[in-house]
């Protein structure tokens, strides 16, 4: 059973958050929704093997989450998505499938779309912030198939994580950082945040979840066959 780490709070953006997380790591890693690679830039390209995957077709892999991945289990070290999966119509099954082509570390990042300032951005312009769900006169390149919110996020990452026998080691809430002018609230935001005083949730512009895979405890009978020299 998962247990929930301690939240982690951070003002910088999802690339160098993840860049931060993987800067001891060696490995293969599959950037899912690259789109233009900006986390390559963020990584330490001498001890991780990048791959970056899209449905465009200057990428190293053309996948389509709607359905099954054509990629081995267990293929690459880390699978990172970012922001990716809210655009998903079979959102379970991609988590799914992100899961079972992860050897070791699978990285989420959704963002939270019931933050103080979506809702104060919906209540004054009728906007969430993003073009992603806007209904206009032509079909859209690309939008959001899921009004991701924070409790709903957490709820949704713990289940699957558990389903697919990851664990969540680190829980990162990216707080929003304002323009100039607006630093200064950032900074309140953070302190509050931290405190626990309000509901993290407000402050949160997006949340990164660090997945790790779960070790399969041998069977007795294994472990009995294993043990003998």
């Amino acid at each position: 059973m998962n247990t929930r780490p301690q939240p982690r709070f951070v003002t910088r953006d999802k690339y160098h958050t993840v860049g931060q997380y993987l800067r001891d790591q060696s490995g293969s890693l599959l950037d899912v929704g690259a789109r233009d690679r900006v986390l390559f830039n963020h990584l330490n390209t001498q001890r991780i093997d990048y791959h970056s995957a899209d449905l465009g077709p200057d990428h190293d892999l053309q996948l389509d989450l709607e359905s099954k991945l054509d990629v081995p289990d267990r293929q690459f070290d880390f699978v990172v998505a970012l922001d990716v999966l809210e655009h998903v119509e079979q959102i379970h099954g991609a988590f799914e499938e992100l899961a079972r082509i992860t050897r070791h570390s699978l990285i989420i990042a959704l963002p939270n779309m019931a933050s103080f300032r979506r809702r104060v951005s919906f209540l004054t312009a009728a906007r969430l912030g993003t073009g992603k769900f806007d209904l206009g006169p032509t079909p859209p390149p690309d939008r959001h198939r899921w009004l991701t919110t924070y409790d709903e996020m957490n709820t949704f990452i713990a289940h699957n994580a558990q389903r697919t026998q990851m664990s969540i080691r680190d829980h990162v809430h990216e707080i929003e950082v304002g323009y100039r002018p607006q630093r200064w609230l950032t900074a309140l935001a953070l302190r509050l945040a931290r405190s626990g005083i309000l509901d993290p949730g407000l402050f949160t512009g997006r949340c990164l979840y660090f997945l790790h895979r779960t070790p399969v405890p041998l069977s007795s009978r294994e472990t009995a066959t294993r043990c003998v020299c």
